[in-house]
């Protein structure tokens, strides 16, 4: 190879039986500049989405073109000089090394989260059809087999399959009693990996030589057999050489390294491609634990100014991100949770840690410092006994601060046993700390091409993270949340095929939940558990996580069960009534106004009030990108109920102060209807009649109870039946505010009974008589109009799928979520079955409102994200509204029918 200086076994330096001395000079200042050219052109304030010093990223390779399949959750490596690595740490194998274009490019950046960056709401397409491809040469690469065996290499895929589709490679990791990855430790230059095979540790570090070639460096400890490594099976003319005591084998186009056993520990290289120059200074590589890199790499804080809300009852205080930050970092709130001095740690959606303090009441100051890099779409995070971990896409991290500088010093892979698929809406959607040990983990299930093994699942990992079991399935975008007490696991879902409305769900093991994907060809319910709650998709169009205010300082809602939605951010109150043989329960409105959309929550341990985050990145009215916020409790008057159930002659709401009498208990305070979902494999659901008939029944109420104490009404309503949801919208009072409207949302599955003396009413007796002069009194509907239909578009979500501006709601380029409203009316429009709609009129508009299937545009039909039915959701003049608002929309067009 033309070495000056040979790889010795045990070489010493400095007496460290564990460093090497190789002669390679490192390189690594070229690593993240130029990705991909369009990705970087994108106007944006913030850097790559790869830092210049970034020692590694998680990401998803595309390998196919190249022979070496997909890779999941692939580890990629600047390695210097040009060259780029990525490593499999399910198969613990290098899977694929390239060397960058001449123009510097690397690395396609049209994942989920590289994609909108600096694009926001720019989201990939569903599937595993476009995912991030390497540009470049390859150098080597491996197919999907194994990396190392003890004995002789495997050249095969030997993890079982199970229920995954044949060409599916996301199978996860290897038996992790055999083999296992334990992570990664950045160095000043370059990562050092961290595997075992059997009970023998082995250390990796990669290094881009000058001129093209590369270098695998290994420590490995001591053992009784040999060990082989595949260093290739897609090599072509590459050449490969090794240090002393390692033997090079070589059939067809494989290539792979046999280590003998040995009594003491020993490192090795091997060196494929072009060699060193024989005049290069080495480095000194540490191969064995112990030594940490020098200095921290974020040196800087960033200071933020807590903005106070103002209000009764429940305020919401905003805490400024780091936008603004040395490293051009953009920050999209995704999880979080509490040390238990009150620190906060966060995980961005682009893979950063950050830990925040200075949050608690009293405190004008958040300082926030950089903690990790690199994760994979990490969603969720959990602090245990003051150690961080992350749920990405590669798995659960556990986060170690070795020396104590406030910044990661391994990377540990606390466990990577539960299957993931490159699908780009298989997210890391939720972490759950079990009680006893271990975690519960919740995956997304959106499944295009094609079938994984826990794609939609609720998985219980175990106490030691070497195994798992699904827990529960069925499930297309499951948040979930767990009672730290009780252990109860609840979720919310997103409506879409299968999944008609927005529901809460309590999981239980071996339950299925609803959601089937595309990819299987009939409807399977095994165990299928209706939801405890279903709230209409209209009131929340994405429910987010649920958190369980234990041990907060919340007033009315301490130990509350409190459920967040995502696209008009509110947090929601629920109520489990659990009296009879099947739970069911309901929902009311506790805060709202958040400037930006929220995904998770918890308690300080420190002040004991709620703090929820959250970002943008699928459809929502709102502007603002991300946001923190605090949910603080003032100790005035919360208007919202304490407890809502339905009994077999009505509904019962309790407050925690007293009502207006006389408000309260008049019938014609109160508005109550009633209707069921149908699931389908349509987006969505429509509103039914308990008849069948398209619409939503609006059932009288005949009386309101008002309690002894004066804080509870019980609504007396005739013919009460078990229905999908009843929406009750009401005006109490507190002897302040008499005209405040609310509303609750009930599921009743069975009707219940009870005697209203033992929750506080003088009697057990409900009137149930109709007054025929209530029903009188009802209100018309109002007329049609451009403003009813412009209010609406916001309102119901239209905005957010549909631009009325002539832009692109941009879901990948060429792509958009839904066609923009602005010169729509009287255009002609392809459809998908290869049909003509000359031109788009009322007829067409109300059909695509009301079914919105029917006639689907030709590069519409494959979004991921569908439409829902809004057919007996909306009334006659509200869909007249919206279409005269689109009419309006026309420009210069002509309109009604001469366009």
């Amino acid at each position: 190879m033309g070495i000056n200086c040979e790889m010795k076994r045990g070489t010493l330096v400095q007496g460290k039986p564990w460093a090497v001395v190789v002669c390679i000079c490192v390189i690594l200042s070229d690593a993240g500049v130029a990705q991909e050219l369009r990705h970087l052109e994108a106007e944006s304030k913030f850097g790559p989405y790869v830092e210049e010093d970034a020692p590694f990223f998680g990401q998803v390779v595309d390998g196919r073109g190249h022979g070496v399949g997909i890779i999941p959750r692939g580890v990629v490596l600047p390695l210097g000089n040009g060259l780029y690595g990525c490593f499999d740490p399910d198969l613990l194998r290098l899977a694929i090394v390239w060397r960058e274009t001449g123009q510097g490019e690397w690395l396609e950046m049209n994942s989920m989260s590289a994609g909108s960056y600096r694009v926001p709401s720019l989201k990939a397409p569903p599937g595993q059809e476009v995912l991030p491809k390497v540009k470049g040469e390859m150098i080597c690469g491996t197919r999907v087999v194994p990396g190392w065996a003890v004995g002789e290499p495997v050249f095969e895929d030997v993890r079982e399959r199970g229920i995954a589709s044949k060409k599916e490679v996301g199978l996860g990791a290897l038996d992790r009693s055999e083999t296992s990855f334990k992570g990664l430790r950045p160095r000043d230059e370059g990562v050092l990996l961290e595997y075992e095979i059997g009970s023998v540790q082995i250390s990796e570090y990669l290094l881009g030589i000058e001129g093209g070639g590369l270098v695998r460096l290994f420590g490995i400890e001591p053992r009784e057999e040999a060990l082989s490594v595949v260093i290739g099976t897609e090599m072509g003319d590459t050449r490969v050489t090794a240090s002393k005591g390692v033997t090079i084998r070589r059939e067809g186009d494989v290539t792979w390294a046999v280590i003998p056993g040995a009594q003491s520990w020993e490192s090795f290289a091997v060196f494929i491609g072009k060699a060193p120059r024989s005049d290069w200074t080495p480095p000194i590589v540490e191969l064995r634990g112990g030594e940490l890199r020098g200095g921290r790499r974020w040196d800087d804080a960033v200071e933020t100014s807590v903005l106070d809300g103002i209000g009764a009852g429940y305020v919401i205080d905003e805490i400024p991100l780091p936008v603004s930050n040395p490293w051009k970092r953009n920050v999209r709130l995704s999880g979080m949770d509490f040390f238990s001095d009150g620190r906060l740690a966060v995980c961005t959606f682009d893979g950063d840690i950050w830990v925040v303090d200075g949050l608690s009441l009293g405190s004008d100051v958040a300082v926030w410092r950089r903690y990790a890099s690199g994760l994979h779409e990490p969603m969720a995070l959990q602090v245990v006994e003051d150690e961080v971990f992350v749920f990405d896409r590669a798995g659960i991290w556990r986060l170690n601060d070795e020396n104590g500088d406030g910044e990661t010093d391994f990377y540990e892979m606390w466990s990577n046993v539960v299957p993931q698929t490159a699908e780009t809406r298989e997210f890391a959607m939720g972490l759950l700390e079990k009680p006893g040990g271990g975690f519960y983990v919740a995956k997304g299930g959106q499944e295009v091409s094609t079938k994984g093994i826990a794609n939609g699942t609720i998985s219980e990992v175990s106490a030691d993270g070497k195994s798992y079991e699904i827990f529960a399935s069925g499930l297309r975008q499951p948040f979930a949340g767990i009672d730290p007490i009780t252990g109860m696991i609840t979720s919310s879902d997103q409506q879409g095929h299968w999944v008609p409305s927005t529901p809460i769900h309590v999981i239980e093991r071996g339950r299925h939940y609803g959601y089937v994907p595309k990819v299987l060809e009939q409807v399977r319910y095994e165990g299928l558990q209706e939801p405890a709650v279903w709230i209409p998709h209209i009131v929340n169009q994405s429910g987010a996580k649920q958190v369980w205010l234990r041990d907060a300082e919340m007033g009315p809602l301490s130990d509350a069960l409190i459920h967040i939605g995502y696209n008009r951010p509110e947090l929601f109150r629920v109520f489990f009534d659990e009296a009879g043989s099947e739970r069911q329960g309901a929902v009311a409105s506790v805060v709202s106004g958040f400037p930006c959309a929220l995904l998770d929550g918890a308690v300080n341990p420190v002040d004991g009030q709620l703090y929820v985050c959250g970002f943008r990145i699928w459809g929502t009215a709102l502007d603002q990108i991300s946001g923190l916020f605090r949910v603080r409790y003032t100790g005035e008057i919360d208007t919202s109920p304490e407890d809502v159930c339905s009994e077999e002659r009505g509904i019962l709401l309790r407050f925690g102060y007293e009502l207006d009498e006389v408000v309260a208990t008049n019938p014609m305070s109160y508005t109550v209807e009633r209707w069921n979902y149908q699931r389908s494999k349509e987006y969505g659901s429509g509103h039914y009649r308990l008849d069948g008939e398209p619409g939503q029944e609006a059932i009288p109420v005949a009386s309101a109870t008002l309690s002894e104490d004066g804080r509870a009404v019980f609504l007396g309503i005739p013919g009460m039946k078990p229905v999908d949801t009843m929406s009750v919208r009401y005006r109490v009072g507190d002897g302040r505010d008499v005209a405040r409207v609310q509303s609750a949302y009930l599921t009743v599955h069975q009707l219940n009974g009870f005697d209203l003396r033992e929750a506080g009413f003088e009697t057990d007796d409900v009137d149930l008589e109709i007054d025929d002069s209530l029903l009188a009194a009802a209100a018309s509907a109002p007329d049609p109009s451009v403003d009813q239909g412009m209010m609406l578009a916001t309102t119901i979500g239209c905005v957010a799928c549909h631009s009325v501006d002539g832009s692109k709601v941009a879901a990948q380029p060429g792509m958009v979520v839904g066609p923009t409203w602005k010169g729509l009316w009287g255009t002609r429009r392809e459809l998908s079955d290869g049909t003509v709609v000359k031109s788009v009129d009322a007829s067409y508009l109300r059909e695509s409102i009301l079914e919105p299937a029917a006639k689907m545009a030709v590069g519409f039909e494959n979004m991921g994200v569908g439409m829902p039915s809004y057919l007996g959701i909306l009334q006659d003049w509200q869909v007249e509204s919206l279409v005269m608002y689109i009419e309006s929309l026309a420009g210069e067009r002509k309109r009604s029918g001469e366009g």
